[in-house]
């Protein structure tokens, strides 16, 4: 860099023009060599973020804080993955899970996803269940919610969070879910009015929205679902008849005029049933990737196949939680504000 004390003598009068002009240049280059590039930052050695766990933790603590080797590189992994999950997002930001068939494990996911969201981010997060008949989605977050869409509804008086909280299951974490029609005996079929109503309320008390969706994408609740989606999440198995039903889920929205939502869409191949094949896992990637969409793998674990609610925190696998903060952090980096989305 140019030293400014260095420079060669100029001249000095003022009558002179190329002087004047001279000194103008002069005191611009200097403003832009000097005020424009100098850092604090550069001047003070990197801080090291402490250790949080293994042997590295153990020297910091038992040299009583004086050594910081900094953290592991699966540490500083996770604290990247969690700043990515982190990301400002502006109003809401509407995630749809989709299959096209029951037993892949797409409400396991829209379950598993959304806790993350929640062990992440300050604000709050819901998942709902729009399946037309019976859905489960509740049951994988808490066994007992206190409402379903009909108590949302048919509360005049919802005005912010803590209102809407009377209504909502919530799991450890704080992950809040809108169970669907659990009684057996009073049968209330949802439609899209009953979608669009709910969501709109939700809209004001929470920040990331995840939708378990139907397996019948024909169902007319689901125009109402893809429409208020940001991006969708297709849940695939590694098997020809559990990924046959995705490949048509997305030609289905294609031909329904979906493309910009598919093209922001994620394809996860969940490994539901321990039955792992790298060559189809290689197959399908190769084939889901040519639609535009993301594609990541769900290995099988052991806690969220045997059903129940799901601890993501503390039961399951450290390889299935670590892909469940990847998965979650590409979907983050999915949200687009709306004033940047193609028109």
């Amino acid at each position: 860099m140019t030293n400014p004390w260095n420079e060669p003598p100029r001249s000095a009068d003022p009558r002179d023009p190329v002087g004047r002009e001279s000194f103008g240049a002069h005191h611009r280059s200097h403003q832009d060599s000097v005020s424009g590039t100098l850092r604090i930052s550069d001047m003070v050695a990197p801080r090291k973020i402490p250790p949080g766990s293994g042997w590295r933790k153990f020297i910091y603590n038992a040299s009583f804080k004086t050594i910081n080797l900094g953290e592991s590189p699966a540490e500083r992994h996770y604290r990247e993955l969690r700043e990515r999950i982190r990301r400002h997002i502006r109003k809401q930001y509407v995630i749809g899970f989709v299959s096209g068939k029951g037993g892949v494990g797409k409400t396991t996911m829209t379950a598993s996803v959304g806790a993350v969201f929640r062990e992440c981010r300050p604000e709050n997060v819901v998942a709902i269940d729009a399946a037309p008949g019976f859905g489960t989605l509740a049951g994988r977050i808490d066994e007992a919610p206190p409402g379903d869409y009909s108590a949302v509804l048919n509360d005049t008086d919802v005005q912010g969070y803590a209102d809407i909280r009377e209504h909502l299951g919530q799991n450890q974490i704080g992950l809040d879910v809108l169970a669907g029609n659990r009684a057996s005996d009073q049968p209330r079929p949802l439609v899209p009015a009953m979608f669009t109503g709910v969501l709109s309320r939700l809209r004001r008390t929470h920040n990331v929205i995840l939708v378990d969706t139907a397996d019948d994408l024909e169902h007319p609740v689901m125009k109402a679902v893809f429409d208020a989606c940001d991006t969708l999440v297709f849940v695939s198995g590694l098997t020809a008849d559990t990924s046959l039903p995705v490949t048509r889920s997305i030609d289905l929205l294609r031909s329904l005029g979906y493309h910009e939502l598919v093209s922001r869409s994620m394809v996860i191949l969940n490994d539901s049933r321990n039955n792992y094949d790298s060559d189809a896992r290689k197959y399908l990637t190769e084939r889901f990737s040519q639609s535009g969409a993301s594609v990541e793998f769900m290995p099988y674990d052991p806690h969220l196949a045997k059903g129940g609610i799901i601890d993501a925190q503390h039961e399951l696998q450290k390889k299935t939680r670590l892909r469940l903060f990847e998965i979650t952090a590409a979907l983050a980096d999915k949200y687009i504000p709306d004033a940047d989305r193609p028109r």
